[in-house]
């Protein structure tokens, strides 16, 4: 890992979950003090009959989700075209925002990702993995500050 991400960026991931006929989520992080921020999601083993029905990324005026609302769209032609979906093992799609793009007029202040799929003939894996990046105060905002459970932070 090199030291300008470590201190620059944070990484939130939504461990590769089985999503037929369900969503999967990333946590609700604050983009307070960061610049941009970069959902990618990549399928794993996935169902031939099943595609990745929505990929988006909302915002909402705190960490429990209040007053969410989509800030990306998953519609033909939008943020995630889903006339072209994710469908095969190995497919990813990014979907990039600024910090700016948030409803920040209306107290938004934090992200989430999320994928859906609502056929469900067989196991469709997806994983999500949430970036935060352009920290405006980067000592202060170092990779492994535990919230909850076990994080490790480590730095050469």
């Amino acid at each position: 890992m090199n030291g300008f991400f470590s201190e620059n960026g944070i990484i939130t991931l939504a461990e590769t979950a089985d999503i037929g006929g369900t969503s999967v989520n990333t946590s609700w992080v604050s983009m307070k003090n960061f610049a941009k921020a970069t959902l990618y999601a990549e399928v794993g083993t996935w169902d031939s009959g099943d595609d990745v029905d929505t990929l988006k990324i909302q915002q909402a005026t705190d960490s429990s989700g209040t007053s969410a609302k989509d800030l990306t769209t998953s519609a033909s032609g939008g943020n995630y075209d889903t006339d072209a979906p994710l469908d095969a093992d190995g497919d990813f799609a990014y979907i990039e925002i600024n910090a700016e793009d948030l409803d920040t007029d209306n107290g938004f202040t934090h992200i989430r990702g999320t994928a859906a799929e609502a056929g469900n003939s067989g196991t469709d894996n997806i994983t999500l993995i949430l970036l935060r990046y352009g920290a405006k105060y980067p000592a202060k905002e170092l990779a492994g500050a535990a919230t909850s459970g076990s994080k490790v932070y480590y730095k050469s």
